[in-house]
């Protein structure tokens, strides 16, 4: 194969060194196309051995176009979760004030203990003075739609079919009460 390649160099000096004609030539397929146009040069021989390199050399094109094209779309999708997971943030991972405080999450007991709610109302189980005067603070509305999804255990629906009112309403409410009780305990914080 080293004459044939040495034969193919003295015919094109200028290809010596290209890494496509070199990968194009370490396959067997390939190496007798060359060997078929170096013993009896023809147009046919030509052309044949010119289509095999044009296919070998959009294969190499076309992995590289996929392969850089997989490393972009993988470094924007990182992006975007990053930035979605940032906007995102659940109420347990906000932060409570200074970098050093922590987050809500880190305020929830480890041990196995499980809290138990009394059926009657959140306020007769909230024991943090300051959590106790944010929830009473809030509107007999936001503290009754608090009392049925966190002691009855009801879901927004279940709550506005309860009280007579919509889904979205509840939702609102919910959040705006979340929002408030968030806001008063960051005061005082």
């Amino acid at each position: 194969m080293d004459s044939l390649k040495e034969r193919f160099y003295r015919i094109y000096p200028d290809l010596k060194g290209n890494k496509a004609v070199e990968s194009f030539m370490t396959q067997p397929e390939h190496q007798e196309l060359l060997k078929e146009f170096l013993t009896s040069p023809s147009p046919s021989a030509e052309d044949c051995l010119n289509e095999a390199f044009k296919a070998h050399y959009f294969g190499i094109r076309f992995t590289s176009y996929v392969s850089s094209s997989l490393y972009f779309h993988s470094v924007n999708f990182d992006k975007k979760i990053r930035l979605h997971r940032g906007r995102q943030l659940l109420t347990l991972d906000q932060p409570l004030g200074g970098d050093e405080d922590g987050s809500f999450k880190d305020m929830i007991p480890d041990s196995g203990e499980h809290l138990t709610l009394p059926e009657q109302s959140l306020e007769d189980a909230i024991s943090d003075d300051a959590l106790l005067a944010a929830f009473i603070g809030l509107t007999d509305r936001q503290r009754e739609i608090l009392d049925l999804a966190y002691v009855k255990e009801m879901n927004d629906t279940e709550i506005a079919s309860a009280l007579g009112v919509s889904q979205q309403a509840v939702s609102k409410s919910h959040r705006n009460a979340l929002t408030k009780l968030r806001e008063q305990l960051q005061k005082g914080a």
